[in-house]
């Protein structure tokens, strides 16, 4: 009796498995990957971030959003093909004073003066003076940008599913992109 019991346990974690898999993911070029993917262009090419499917607990999978009520987090790892090198880490932190108004509003992004007890600050004093006192940033390959936009254009927070686009000003140009998690 439990060999049976067991053996419909492991048929139907396998059909389940097996669901997932062709819910949460795509193929192209007959390779699976997972949906959430980020599309970007800088200076007339084009950029993709799209992990390939796995099962490993190793597997970092992006474009990747965090959200609370007053904060979102956002990373994406542009490359010029699917299976290329990446050519542009992009991370985004946003933060807020009220609930929900990071999904319901086009987020401005702008590099404020800031002084370091050192005179001039790096980029890391930068990013810890603006965690720590909750102001929006936005790097580029490590370079924090001078402006930018963040706007979530549609979500289902309930399942977990976000759209939407960004604009990014940093020393090679305007990185504008749009992302589907």
């Amino acid at each position: 009796m439990k060999k049976v019991f067991s053996s419909k346990i492991v048929f139907l974690a396998i059909i389940a498995c097996t669901m997932c898999f062709l819910t949460a993911c795509e193929e192209h070029d007959g390779i699976h990957y997972f949906k959430s993917k980020c599309v970007a262009e800088l200076n007339g090419q084009t950029y993709i971030d799209q992990t390939p499917f796995t099962i490993s607990p190793d597997v970092i999978v992006t474009p990747e959003f965090n959200y609370s009520d007053n904060a979102i987090s956002f990373m994406t790892m542009l490359r010029s093909g699917r299976n290329g090198d990446i050519l542009y880490a992009v991370t985004i932190s946003l933060f807020a004073n009220e609930p929900d108004v990071l999904l319901s509003r086009e987020q401005m992004i702008e590099k404020i003066d800031f002084e370091s007890s050192d005179g001039k600050p790096s980029e890391w004093d930068y990013i810890r003076y603006c965690a720590d006192n909750k102001i929006s940033y936005a790097e580029v390959n490590g370079e924090v940008i001078d402006r930018g936009t963040f706007k979530i254009t549609s979500y289902d927070k309930g399942k977990g599913r976000y759209k939407g686009i960004f604009a990014l000003h940093f020393s090679e140009g305007m990185l504008r992109g749009e992302f589907e998690i």
